[in-house]
């Protein structure tokens, strides 16, 4: 029998089931060694992601925008929601469905700090407000691995990929460390590229395939 990963698409050739396999591999490897970061070094390397993305015309021209709550080990997003506030842009924040099947775009409204209720990331609050996915400008993903092409290894369940092949009008960013940057992913089917990559080191604008 050929095994599938928890959460992973189910395959359709031994091909693609080689491709699961190995982005599950570098997603374990990936995750080991970004939590080894001292949090000095991964403040710094935020800092400086920071800045490279709010100075792009992206973040600038956007007045609503989708942050993810980041956790743990994971590129800073709060920072980005304070800026993304005091600039007035609306901000929206994931939120999965009551059956777990797919992302939600909620409003992330001052003072509310998304919690981890057991569903995979911090979300906003069962009441927050659903925002039309139309009005979104740009979306900060998230990433455990990416390549120059902009193809990205995620967490496994795929959410991410159907938000985006629902949101094709919005720019894409994914931002992480640039240790995080591989050679190439192996793609498999449903799977979204990202418009930009932004690490602490370099900038790479990808053409959307």
């Amino acid at each position: 029998m050929t095994r599938v990963s928890v959460g992973e698409r189910p395959s359709h050739s031994p091909e693609e089931a080689l491709r699961a396999k190995v982005k599950d591999e570098i997603r374990y490897r990936m995750r080991q060694v970004r939590r080894a970061i001292p949090e000095v070094a991964r403040a710094a390397r935020c800092a400086r992601i920071h800045a490279t993305l709010f100075a792009t015309d992206e973040w600038k021209s956007a007045k609503t925008v989708m942050l993810f709550a980041s956790m743990r080990a994971e590129v800073d997003t709060f920072t980005m929601e304070s800026r993304a506030r005091d600039e007035g842009k609306t901000i929206a924040c994931p939120r999965m469905t009551e059956d777990l099947s797919e992302l939600d775009a909620r409003l992330w409204e001052p003072g509310v700090v998304p919690v981890e209720q057991g569903r995979m990331a911090p979300e906003p609050p069962t009441d927050a407000p659903s925002i039309d996915a139309r009005t979104i400008d740009l979306i900060i993903v998230p990433a455990v691995a990416m390549d120059e092409r902009g193809a990205r290894i995620g967490y496994g369940r795929g959410f991410y990929d159907r938000f985006l092949s629902r949101t094709p009008h919005a720019k894409r960013i994914a931002v992480a460390f640039d240790f995080q940057l591989i050679a190439e992913v192996p793609e498999t089917e449903g799977d979204e590229r990202v418009d930009m990559l932004i690490t602490d080191a370099r900038t790479i604008r990808c053409t959307r395939s």
